[in-house]
Parts: structure tokens; sequence; C-alpha cells
């Protein structure tokens, strides 16, 4: 059998066992798809079962986010997006560095690290994931505006915990050289800003091009090309010039206009927005099951109590971040968002494969580097096994969602875009 037939053969038997966990959650349990998919994986790390197929922070951050995240940002409802954007932006501009703040200091006290490891774990951990996210709301009928917050939160907060992480690992190779707290106020600021804004910008103008572009072609499948070229492009060309990559897709995603009723007609506009539905489902999916086949079950075992306890902080630290922030933002804006959506907020906070991306792609030269990792694969798999499965009986608990019969969208997106 050659290697590619043999990859193949795996990657059938992932998609087939997938397919097995999808009829399973439609027919008879109540839990979350991704997140049952994660738990199939542990139980085949567990069993010892080689499926020879590995991620690394590569694939996650080149092939497999600029796709969820693109398909991700084009198919939110951009007027349900303007009217609620106070909330998400506040958590993403201000409540990731929050968040990173106060949960380093805890992590350093409560198991001795050096403070600039304990804030390149925090940093790691805090964003939620918005695969986990959107997967977890795919099968519940949670009201528009919850749903919008959550998509466009989790959309666009990995970008920038990401650039953070960069940020402390420059920081942290740069240990042996003493600077003084203003030089690094001064680094820490600029390459934020540099990075994070940088890549955004570039990705937001590539958009609009590609939007101009789009609206004068003939058919459906050059529409495609387009925006697979805009979606990936704007990932390579970012990262070429040292801005963020992810920034420049949620930018590109975010710019890019696909209405039936402006050049494209609606045919078209389906057959595009399925193909990148479909591949970005295709995607999550098998990088899902991989997630818990990759735990490292040795290690974790070794790490279970600190993971235990990291994960009961990152919740803490979120519930704080969520009610502070949200309280103070809707003490400004018109139309407040309730405390029953701040707690969903809270719990569907999910930590799963932008961190495994991060804490696989830590250099061999981090202090601590086994157990972060180990920590990393812990939180995910705690806040899926007890979140994940819990979350949609927290929706119906508070009165916001209800089990969809079959296999439904999320609110947030636009008619017709269910995959």
């Amino acid at each position: 059998m050659t290697a590619v037939l043999e990859t193949l053969v795996r990657v059938c038997g992932l998609l087939a066992i997938a397919l097995a966990v999808r009829v399973v959650v439609d027919v008879w349990l109540d839990v979350p798809y991704a997140v049952l998919l994660v738990l199939v994986g542990v139980v085949i790390s567990l069993l010892r079962i080689d499926v020879g197929i590995r991620l690394s922070t590569d694939v996650i951050m080149g092939l497999v986010l600029p796709t969820i995240l693109f398909d991700g940002v084009v198919e939110l409802d951009r007027a349900a997006l303007r009217e609620n954007v106070a909330v998400p932006l506040t958590l993403v501009v201000l409540g990731i560095p929050l968040a990173v703040v106060l949960l380093g200091p805890v992590i350093d006290f409560a198991f001795g690290l050096s403070i600039g490891v304990s804030l390149l774990l925090a940093a790691i951990l805090v964003p939620t994931d918005p695969v986990a996210v959107l997967s977890v709301f795919e099968e519940l009928d949670v009201p528009e505006r919850l749903t919008i917050v959550i998509d466009s939160e989790s959309l666009f907060n990995d970008g920038v915990a990401i650039v953070i992480v960069d940020v402390i690992l420059a920081l942290l190779a740069a240990g042996t050289e003493p600077m003084s707290g203003l030089e690094i106020t001064e680094f820490v600021v600029t390459d934020l800003l540099v990075v994070s804004l940088g890549g955004f910008l570039l990705g937001c103008g590539l958009g609009y091009g590609a939007t101009r572009f789009v609206h004068r072609l003939p058919e459906r499948m050059a529409i495609l090309l387009v925006t697979v070229l805009v979606a990936y492009g704007s990932y390579v060309l970012a990262e070429s010039v040292g801005v963020s990559g992810i920034l420049a897709t949620v930018g590109a995603g975010a710019f890019v206009e696909l209405d039936a009723d402006d050049g494209i007609g609606r045919d078209a506009l389906e057959f595009v927005r399925d193909i990148w539905a479909g591949g970005a489902f295709l995607l999550s999916t098998v990088v899902y099951v991989l997630i818990g086949v990759q735990v490292p079950i040795d290690t974790l075992t070794v790490y279970l109590p600190a993971a235990l306890l990291v994960a009961a902080f990152v919740l803490l630290v979120r519930a704080v971040v969520v009610y502070v922030l949200v309280g103070a933002v809707n003490e400004i804006v018109s139309k407040p968002l309730p405390r029953s959506y701040q707690h969903v907020l809270v719990s569907g906070g999910l930590h799963t494969v932008v961190p495994i991306a991060l804490a696989l792609g830590l250099p061999p030269w981090v202090p601590h580097r086994e157990f972060v990792q180990a920590v990393v694969f812990g939180v995910a798999i705690i806040g899926a096994l007890v979140q994940g499965t819990l979350l949609p009986s927290i929706l119906r608990a508070i009165g916001l969602g209800e089990r969809e019969a079959g296999v439904a969208g999320p609110s947030s997106r636009r008619s017709g875009d269910s995959p």
C-alpha cells in the first residue's frame, strides 16, 4: 500500500467515526457533536490505537483556521453584528489582555513558575475557540443576539491571543538582555498594535478588493476561486510581511460581501457558501477527533491535578472578565446584554483547537514546556467534557435554547446558510 493510499484509508476511517458520532448525536444523545468527537478521540488515545495522522501548529494555523474563520466571518449577519458589536469588541480588545494579566499571576502563585511562563500559559488558554463555540451552537436554537455575540467574539479573539503569545515568547527569548519596564511596555504595545492592526487592515483591504472584483465575474467557479485566494492569500501575505495572518483572514472575511442582489446570482452565492461551509465542517471534524487522539495520556496523568486546578482558574477569570466588562458596557449602550446571556458567555467559553495549536508550537527552549502542553490539553479536554456537555442543559435551564430536529445552523447566519 502506497503512503498516499494509506493516508486516505486513515482519513476515511476518521470520517467514518465522525459519521457514527453524528448519527448518535442526532438520534440519541443530547451532547454537542464536537465535544463527543473529542471524547471519542480520547478513547482512541487510551486504547493506544495509532491513527497515523498528527496535528501540528502549521497545519492548524495555515490550513484549518483560515477556512474556519473565513467561513464564519463571511456568514455573520453584518447588520446584527453592527447592532451588537460593543460587547464582543470589548471582550476581544480589553478582555483578552485583562484575562492574561489576571490569570498569569494566579498560575504563578499556585505552581511557582516564573511570571513569564505563567503569563504565556495564560495567554495560550484565554481565547475561546471559534471551532468549539460554533460547533456547540450548531444544534441549538439560541436567540440571534446571543449567537452573534458569541460567534463574533470567538472568531476575532484568537488572532489577538496569538499575537500576545508571540510577544510573550519574544520577551522570554530576550530574557538574558535586561530591559526596563518602560522598554518592555513600549515593545509590547508597539508589537501588539503593529502586528494585530496591521494584519487586520491588510485583510480588510484584500477583502474589499476581492468584493469589487467578484461582482464582475460571470460564474460561480470563478467566484469560489477568488474567495479561496483571498482567504489563504491574505494569511500568506500577512505572515510574509510580519503581521498577523489569522487577523488578516478575519479582516478579509469581514469585508467580503457576497450578496445575491448585488451582482451575484443566488444560485452562485449558495454554491460558494455551501462549499465553504462543507470545507469548514470537514476540517473541524477531523481536527476534533485528532485533538482527542493526540492527548498525551501518560504526561496528562501526571499533571491532571494541575490541569483541573488551572481549568477552574480559567473559568473563574472568564467569569470576572465577562461580568465586569459586559456590566460596564451595559451602562453605556441603549440595549444592555441580559444577565442570562452573560452566564452563557462564561459557561460556553471552550478552549480547544487554538490553545492546542499554540501549545504544540512552543519552542523546545521554553521553560516547563511539558507542563504547559499537558495543562493545555487537560484544560481542553476538561472543558469539552464538563462545559461542553452541560451547555445545552444550561441553555434550556435558563430558557435560551432548545434542541433542533436534525442539524440547524446558528441563527446569526444568513438565511439559507445552514451546513
